[in-house]
């Protein structure tokens, strides 16, 4: 190799390398923000998870969690798929709560798809539904896809 080019192949790789940490960095965020939320609602430290959601719902959020306390046991979360927008500023994130209600004593398994977005150097968990398994206390049912198209009928 030519040793005029050495200087810029190592500023070139040295430029790759700080993407990759920036890279790294958010991903690090992202997964301490959604271990913060998931350990939070597993531990009962509902605190700790309500920092997690949106500001304004933090109040509903922390009021939900204590009913809902009073039944349901999170006995394991475990993150499954984790795909970012192209800006990197948003993600879904699929969790997988293997959960149970005192009241019922069986165990079950959900998986979940939740939004998240970039706020500084915070992630905000924006929406949270039910992918599959048994409807989980606390958990969106997903949406009905709405057909292109298709007018919904009035009622008569």
């Amino acid at each position: 190799m030519n040793t005029k080019m050495m200087p810029i192949v190592g500023l070139l790789a040295a430029a790759a390398a700080a993407g990759c940490a920036a890279s790294d960095a958010k991903r690090a965020d992202l997964v301490a923000d959604i271990r913060g939320y998931g350990d939070g609602m597993r531990w009962r430290d509902f605190n700790a998870a309500a920092l997690r959601v949106i500001p304004d719902h933090r109040p509903a959020f922390m009021d939900h969690c204590e009913q809902l306390a009073e039944d349901l046991r999170i006995a394991d979360w475990e993150m499954r798929r984790m795909t970012y927008s192209d800006d990197r500023n948003r993600a879904e994130v699929h969790i997988e709560w293997t959960w149970l209600l005192d009241s019922r004593g069986i165990v079950h398994t959900t998986v979940t798809r939740q939004k998240w977005s970039r706020h500084g150097k915070n992630w905000i968990l924006h929406r949270e539904e039910r992918l599959r398994g048994e409807p989980m206390p606390g958990v969106a049912e997903p949406k009905a896809p709405r057909l292109r198209g298709v007018r919904r009928s009035a009622r008569r």
